[in-house]
């Protein structure tokens, strides 16, 4: 019995390693502030005061909060504010909360960007489908310094 505990332990910390290696990862602040673009012309920009601005974002790639979304599968545009969802000062996930502005008529809709690649080149998508893990995507657009 004495034998089995030692591969318990290792067994569980294997077990947490994989769950960790599946984890995408978080961003702060300053690592979500700036242009972000995805295919077909889509763009996001954060801006550090918490406010944001997009277009382009194709309709089906938003999955809306409350009201009934904006008709037809043309693109979006619109701004508000955006936050990171959670206590500490990174989070994987990011509220956007639209103003009565662009394609929005009302400012009671919100949606969430979840973090797919926090690394070097990292990447957010719109969560939109309960039946796939992830929705349509924006990089980071890098600057040339």
């Amino acid at each position: 019995m004495a034998a089995a505990v030692p591969v318990l332990l290792l067994g569980g910390l294997f077990a947490l390693d994989s769950c960790e290696a599946g984890k995408a990862g978080e961003l702060s602040s300053a690592q979500v502030d700036g242009v972000w673009k995805g295919s077909g012309g889509g763009r996001v920009e954060f801006d550090d005061d918490g406010r944001f601005e997009m277009s382009g974002i194709p309709r089906n790639a938003i999955e809306f909060g409350f009201t009934d979304p904006p008709p037809g599968n043309g693109r979006l545009s619109g701004r508000g504010e955006w936050s990171l969802v959670g206590d500490d000062d990174r989070s994987s996930t990011i509220e956007l909360r639209f103003d009565a502005a662009g394609s929005f008529s009302e400012d009671s809709e919100y949606t969430l960007l979840q973090v797919e690649e926090a690394g070097d080149h990292p990447t957010l998508y719109f969560d939109t489908d309960a039946d796939k893990w992830y929705g349509y995507e924006v990089r980071r657009e890098t600057t040339s310094e």
